[in-house]
C-alpha cells in the first residue's frame, strides 16, 4: 500500500510478491530435510525470530520506495514461511503426545497368546483415540490460521492507513514475536521430540548405520558420510510416491491446481468484469471463501473413521460447484452460499489428508513429507495459473470455468474408486491390528 502511494509501478510490487513466491517454493523440500534433522521447535522459532528482526528494520529503515531492501525482506520473509509451515504441522502432534504418555509408549516386547486379541483391541482403539485427536488439533491449527488470514489483513490495512508503513511493520513484527514465544512454550512441553522418548534431533533415515565394519577388519570403521540435503530432501517426495492412496490425492492435488484452480483464479475477475459486476462482488465471493475455510477446518477436524477419505473427497468436490457456482446464476446469495461451501469442502480436505500423511508416514519422515506435500499443492499453482493466461486467448472465461468444474468433479469421483483412498489409509479395511511397518508406511 505504501509502495502504492509512492507511485511504484504495478509491475515492481508484483515482482516483490514473486520474490517471496520463489524463495518460499525453492526451498521448502530442503527445509523439510532440515526438520527431520534438527528441533522443528527451534527452527520454527528462529524463522519467528528471524522475521521479527527483519520487520523491525523494514520499519526504521524503510521511506517507503520500493528498493532492494524491501524484496530483500521478501525474500527472506519466503525462506522463513518454508520453515515455519511445515514445523507446525509435525510440533502440533507431539505436543499432544507428551501430553498423554500413554500414546506416547513406545512398542512393547509383545504380549502374551493369551492377551492376543484383548491386546489388539486395545492398539486399535488407542490408535482411533489417537487418529481423533490429531485430527481435532490439526483442525484447530489450520482453522486458527484461516480466521487470523481473514483478521490480519483488515487490521494491518486500518494500521497502515491510520498510522503509516512503520506501524505496519512493527505491528507485524510484533506478531511474529508472539508467534516465537508461542512456539517456544509449546516446545517446552515436547520432553523429547518423539512418541518413542527419542532425542528430538533425530537420525536421518536416509544414512547407513553410523559405524560400519571396513572389509578384513574386526573392529568398527569410520561412520558413514552425512547424506547431501538433496537426498535427504528427495526421501519427502519418494515417500508419498510409494504410498499408494498418497500418490493418488497428490496427483489429483496437482490435476486440480494446474488444470482446474489456476485457469479459474484467472478467468474468474474477467467473466465478473464482463458480466457487469463490479471488483467489490470478487473481494466479497472471496471473503466468503475465506470464511468457508475457517469452518471447513473444524468440520475435517471430525472427519474419522474408516470412510474419512470418502467424506474428504465428498466435501472436496463442492469446489467444484464453486467453479460452476458463477456461470450457473449470478445471484448474489447463492454465490456467497456456493463460496462458503467450497470452502469449507476444500480446508476439510486438506485437515483429513494432513492427518492421514501423519499416520502413514514413519515420523522420521514428516517434515520431508508435510513440506512434499505442501510443495505440490503450492508450487504448481503459477503454472495453473499462467495456463488461465494462455487459455484467454483462445477460449471465453464462461468455458473455461466450466471446464474446470467439470474437472474437479470428476477427477474427485474418479479417485474414490480406490478403497485405500476411500480409507485414507493404507491398512487393509480388515485388519483389526495395526499392519506391519515397512520402511516407508508405518501403522
Amino acid at each position: 500500500m505504501a509502495a502504492a502511494k509512492a507511485g511504484t509501478p504495478a509491475e515492481t510490487i508484483g515482482a516483490v510478491f514473486a520474490a517471496r513466491f520463489v524463495a518460499l517454493g525453492g526451498v521448502v523440500l530442503f527445509s523439510g530435510a532440515l526438520l527431520d534433522r534438527f528441533d522443528p521447535v527451534r527452527a520454527a522459532v528462529v524463522a519467528d525470530s528471524t522475521r521479527v528482526v527483519a520487520l523491525a528494520m523494514l520499519a526504521f529503515a524503510w521511506d517507503g520506495r520500493l528498493d532492494a531492501v524491501v524484496v530483500a525482506v521478501a525474500v527472506l520473509v519466503g525462506l522463513c514461511e518454508a520453515v515455519s509451515e511445515p514445523a507446525l504441522l509435525v510440533i502440533a502432534p507431539r505436543v499432544l503426545d507428551e501430553r498423554n504418555p500413554t500414546a506416547a509408549a513406545g512398542p512393547t516386547e509383545g504380549p502374551a497368546p493369551a492377551e492376543d486379541a484383548k491386546d489388539a483391541k486395545d492398539a486399535k482403539d488407542a490408535e482411533d483415540d489417537e487418529d481423533a485427536e490429531v485430527t481435532a488439533a490439526y483442525g484447530l491449527l489450520e482453522g486458527l490460521r484461516n480466521v487470523s488470514g481473514m483478521v490480519g489483513p483488515t487490521l494491518a490495512a486500518a494500521v497502515v492507513a491510520g498510522l503509516g508503513s512503520s506501524a505496519g511493520a512493527v505491528l507485524a513484527a510484533v506478531t511474529f514475536g508472539l508467534s516465537a514465544v508461542a512456539t517456544r512454550w509449546a516446545g517446552a512441553h515436547l520432553v523429547a521430540g518423539s512418541r518413542s522418548g527419542a532425542p528430538a534431533q533425530k537420525p536421518d533415515p536416509a544414512r547407513a548405520e553410523p559405524e560400519t565394519s571396513r572389509p578384513g577388519s574386526d573392529g568398527p570403521g569410520q561412520p558413514e558420510p552425512e547424506p547431501s540435503l538433496l537426498h535427504s530432501a528427495l526421501q519427502g517426495l519418494i515417500v508419498l510416491w510409494r504410498i499408494p492412496w498418497l500418490r493418488s490425492v497428490q496427483l489429483l492435488a496437482v490435476i486440480h491446481v494446474v488444470f482446474a484452480v489456476g485457469p479459474w483464479m484467472v478467468a474468474l475477475p474477467v467473466f465478473l468484469v464482463e458480466g457487469g459486476h463490479s471488483a467489490t462482488l470478487y473481494g466479497f465471493v472471496l471473503g466468503a471463501f475465506a470464511i468457508g475455510n475457517a469452518v471447513g477446518a473444524l468440520v475435517g477436524g471430525r472427519i474419522g473413521g474408516p470412510r474419512r477419505g470418502l467424506y474428504a473427497l465428498a466435501l472436496l468436490a463442492l469446489y467444484g460447484l464453486t467453479v460452476l457456482a458463477p456461470v450457473a446464476s449470478g445471484s448474489l446469495v447463492l454465490l456467497t452460499v456456493a463460496f462458503v461451501a467450497g470452502g469449507i469442502g476444500q480446508q476439510a480436505f486438506d485437515v483429513a489428508k494432513m492427518t492421514g500423511l501423519r499416520r502413514d508416514v514413519p515420523e522420521e519422515l514428516h517434515g520431508r513429507a508435510f513440506s512434499a506435500d505442501f510443495f505440490f499443492s503450492f508450487a504448481s499453482l503459477p503454472l495453473g495459473q499462467l495456463l488461465g493466461a494462455a487459455l484467454l486467448r483462445f477460449a471465453d472465461p464462461r468455458t473455461i470455468m466450466l471446464w474446470g468444474g467439470a474437472l474437479v468433479l470428476v477427477s474427485t469421483a474418479a479417485v474414490t474408486l480406490r478403497p485405500d483412498v476411500r480409507r485414507f489409509s493404507s491398512a487393509p479395511a480388515t485388519a483389526s491390528v495395526p499392519a506391519a511397518p515397512t520402511p516407508l508406511v508405518e501403522r
